[in-house]
């Protein structure tokens, strides 16, 4: 089935960045060769057994060049800046989709990055990776950055001989124990929010997986209607603040005329740090209190099959002044 993948990376406050890539697509154009990771080589496949205990940049350098395709953003700083973006890459087409990535600096203050980060992967097997995250605290723009390049390489490692799903639930957790080694004084009071989405390139699966307020519409083209919407993981939640509460948070919620509830998360007698999700990568300081990097993981295969011609945006808490059904009838989908 031919369809529209159209994953949108918004931040929260204002910034907006943008990269495309139209099908067929070709992401870079770079000779087939094989680089080491370790001791090991890439040009069989990355397994479990092969990630080091601390992944390095060369490493991830290294895998991206032997996948089919591979490309990242970095933050900008200047207002509404396109965030560069790096290719990796034998050239990968995939005909019949498209591919379309948004994202720029915004006007929080002059000097302050961009905090969302977006990857998007084609696997020599056939999976289609693409991920967009938000970044917050003073560094959440490395963590989200981090976050984007090191799922795709874990994902990759584990789906050939544990399936999407669990190759998915791998990747988030492993993740968390990357930024834990490699970054542990920055991910203590910064993190990121991710939202995932792997398919197979023929569609005959389809799977999302998130953490935090990051969020993930599919939508018919054909009938501009939402198929399928994940949910933000928030404090006020019942099953979230349940465990929260169990861990010994301290969760504050606030209920508007409107409706609208928001909710925070602190340290116990800190008034710090003040998160507004209750599931992410990174923000160490709460992991003892209830603040998870397990992500929710549904296969969304079924939704995708019964569009007539579907497509999926993806994006921060930012982009969701839309609501879904505005999204899907014309402001993010042709």
């Amino acid at each position: 089935m031919q369809g529209l993948l159209r994953p949108v990376c918004c931040a929260g406050k204002g910034a907006f960045r943008t990269w495309s890539v139209q099908a067929p697509c070709r992401l870079a154009r770079m000779p087939a060769q094989s680089h080491l990771l370790g001791r090991r080589t890439f040009s069989q496949g990355l397994t479990p057994e092969g990630l080091p205990q601390r992944i390095t940049n060369k490493d991830l350098d290294a895998w991206a060049k032997d996948v089919r395709g591979h490309a990242y953003s970095r933050a900008s700083v200047e207002p509404y800046t396109i965030s560069p973006v790096r290719h990796f890459g034998q050239g990968a087409e995939l005909p019949g989709w498209s591919a379309h990535f948004l994202s720029t600096s915004g006007l929080k203050t002059s000097g302050v990055p961009n905090q969302d980060s977006y990857s998007f992967t084609t696997l020599q097997c056939g999976w289609i990776l693409c991920i967009a995250c938000d970044g917050h605290g003073e560094h959440g723009e490395i963590i989200a950055e981090r976050v984007s390049r090191v799922l795709p390489l874990i994902f990759s490692a584990y789906v050939a001989s544990q399936g999407a799903e669990e190759a998915l639930r791998q990747a988030f957790m492993v993740a968390q124990t990357d930024l834990e080694r490699s970054f542990g004084p920055m991910q203590v009071y910064s993190g990121a929010t991710v939202i995932m989405c792997c398919m197979r390139d023929n569609a005959d699966a389809i799977w999302c997986a998130h953490v935090g307020d990051s969020r993930l519409v599919m939508g018919d083209l054909e009938t501009g209607q939402p198929v399928y919407c994940s949910t933000e993981h928030k404090a006020h939640d019942a099953e979230e603040y349940k465990r929260l509460e169990a861990a010994g948070a301290h969760v504050i919620q606030k209920r508007y005329d409107d409706g609208e509830v928001v909710s925070r998360i602190f340290i116990p007698k800190t008034g710090v740090p003040g998160l507004a999700m209750s599931r992410s990568m990174g923000d160490g300081c709460l992991k003892r209190y209830g603040v998870t990097a397990e992500p929710d993981i549904f296969d969304i295969t079924d939704s995708w099959q019964s569009c007539t011609s579907p497509g999926v945006i993806m994006g921060s808490d930012g982009l969701w002044v839309w609501s879904p059904e505005c999204a899907t009838s014309g402001c993010g989908l042709p």
